[in-house]
């Protein structure tokens, strides 16, 4: 049986710098970025979640546990790769960048928002990989190729 991922690791792992942006309450695309990295964290303890049942089911062989654990790693990695809630936080950035590109009265503060939300875009993008990193780990599959043959 595998190691069940704590609260901790998951927030230390994924996107952990969020705690240091503004609020989610500052505006919408702040609240959008702060809902893209909850639902990377929930995505992993989704799959924490699904993977310790599996595991915990005392009539499956270790070979079917591992095809069960693949299957769900499998289907969180394609939720990665088209992730909803990363769209909408790239429209809400770039709706924001559009906005302040079109004044002509950009301040200092403006200039570094503008540098603030498209460093938190690298960092999401970043968090992407890490949760997928941090899936494989929970199920025991570091060899992410070995997915593409089940």
């Amino acid at each position: 049986m595998t190691k069940r991922m704590t609260e901790t690791e998951i927030r230390i792992r994924i996107v952990p710098t969020h705690l240091r942006w503004p609020s989610a309450d500052t505006n919408s695309v702040w609240r959008r970025l702060h809902e893209c990295v909850h639902k990377m964290h929930d995505l992993a303890r989704a799959v924490d979640v699904n993977c310790s049942c599996i595991e915990e089911k005392r009539t499956l062989g270790p070979n079917e546990i591992e095809r069960r654990r693949t299957e769900v790693v499998q289907e969180a990695r394609t939720k990665l790769a088209n992730f909803g809630p990363l769209d909408v936080a790239r429209r809400a950035v770039a709706a924001e960048l559009n906005s302040m590109q079109s004044r002509s009265d950009l301040t200092l503060q403006d200039a570094q928002t503008k540098e603030k939300l498209t460093k938190v875009l690298k960092e999401l993008e970043a968090g992407v990989a890490a949760t997928e990193r941090l899936l494989l780990e929970r199920c025991e599959l570091r060899d992410a190729r070995r997915l593409q043959y089940y």
